[in-house]
């Protein structure tokens, strides 16, 4: 996804804004190639990497953990190996697995709705700590970056309602951030102690409630990576358990576009409000991924959702419009502040016949995973849409093997 990420218009504004803010070769822009310093590549990636609504999610927490540490911990390697400093295979699994493991544990323990974006906010935690655990940092080191990129976390839900093009960019605000909190602490800065259960701690003022000791009991003994789910469509997690259901009726009963009178999808109260927003001819594409009436349409016309479904051509035709204003999003009881499903889906077609389905869970997620070939093209796609085609079996056999990998940079190399 990082690699697709580039195509979009606003990646390549990023690039060319951040390319003027400073030298170095310290790392680099997947899919460019354009030599950055270290901070400013793990934002470029990171952006990169959620812009297309494609990126891994856990749903427990409302997190895209892979989102900030990934490119980071990716960015502080490819530096690193500039020093003559050699990270392996393994090195990179565990530094990002203990990252996931704060980025996903911070949501799981959160017991209050979002209002910061945190995918951002919790990520640039997740990725210090991949950091200190890449380099086997002291407990001093450590909470000193912990303190100084608290003091810098951001990212709102704010931009999410109005679908906003700065929304995948806090992703790339709190990835550039957890590199210059590093290299801060690292020149002797030291931040705040009490980060998380302080009077302004993170539990205080960025989620309204939560439980830091929960995290600590369950660190080393459940693997928030495992709990990680894999997108099977370009758009708002939210969106996939009713997209999965609305296509398995479609197979089922062999209707079309045209044959459907209404749909209802009951879900969640937060899906409700992440993704039940109204569809309109002159949205961007930005609130198209997260407009579940919008992208049911599309959904029953192609078999599927695509980045094809953000065209120009798509977004702006009145048929398309039309069906989805045929959509409604009705918010269920559940109490669960951060559930995604169940998700209940009810189609009323012309003719008079209605039928439903009821999702448990979401495609993709670790009760209904992906098949290997989904995974596998899903990949392959990906790499098609970056322009990056002829680095996939390379990069996968790499990617196939990582535990094995000597010296990662021979994976940063293709990126």
């Amino acid at each position: 996804m990082g690699l697709a990420g580039a195509i979009t218009e606003e990646s390549k504004i990023l690039l060319q804004a951040v390319d003027s803010w400073g030298s170095g070769s310290e790392a680099h822009a997947w899919t460019s190639g354009i030599a950055l310093p270290a901070a400013l590549a793990a934002m470029v990636n990171g952006h990169q990497m959620h812009t297309l609504e494609f990126d891994a999610i856990h749903e427990p927490s409302v997190v895209h953990p892979m989102t900030v540490v990934f490119p980071v911990t990716l960015a502080f390697m490819e530096r690193a190996k500039k020093t003559g400093q050699k990270f392996s295979g393994s090195d990179l699994i565990r530094a990002v697995t203990i990252g996931v493991d704060i980025a996903a544990g911070l949501g799981v323990v959160t017991t209050t709705p979002l209002r910061f974006f945190r995918p951002a906010t919790a990520g640039a935690l997740g990725a210090v700590a991949a950091i200190t655990a890449a380099t086997r940092a002291s407990i001093e080191q450590a909470e000193a970056a912990m303190g100084v990129v608290y003091s810098q976390i951001s990212g709102t839900m704010q931009p999410h309602t109005e679908g906003a093009q700065v929304l995948a960019l806090q992703i790339g605000f709190n990835a550039r951030a957890a590199i210059n909190a590093w290299d801060l602490a690292l020149a002797g800065f030291r931040g705040p102690k009490k980060i998380f259960d302080g009077k302004y701690g993170y539990f205080g003022v960025i989620e309204g409630a939560g439980d830091p000791h929960a995290l600590v009991a369950q660190l080393g003994k459940i693997w928030e990576v495992e709990r990680t789910s894999i997108k099977p469509f370009p758009s708002g997690r939210a969106t996939h358990a009713a997209l999965d259901g609305i296509l398995q009726l479609q197979k089922d009963y062999g209707f079309t576009v045209n044959d459907v009178l209404e749909v209802e999808a009951h879900v969640p109260p937060m899906v409700k409000g992440l993704v039940g927003r109204l569809p309109t001819i002159d949205m961007q594409v930005g609130t198209a991924r997260l407009c579940l009436a919008y992208l049911i349409p599309n959904a029953l016309m192609d078999g599927t959702v695509t980045l094809h479904s953000y065209s120009e051509e798509r977004l702006r035709n009145p048929q398309i419009i039309d069906a989805a204003n045929r959509v409604k999003v009705i918010a269920d009881t559940n109490p669960n502040p951060n559930a995604f499903d169940p998700q209940t889906i009810v189609v009323k077609l012309k003719s008079g016949e209605q039928h439903s389905i009821t999702l448990p869970a979401s495609l993709g997620s670790p009760s209904t995973p992906m098949s290997q070939q989904e995974l596998e093209e899903k990949f392959a796609r990906n790499l098609d849409a970056a322009g990056k085609s002829q680095v996939h079996d390379q990069l996968k056999d790499l990617l196939d093997n990582l535990e094995n990998v000597e010296d990662v940079s021979r994976l940063i190399e293709l990126l």
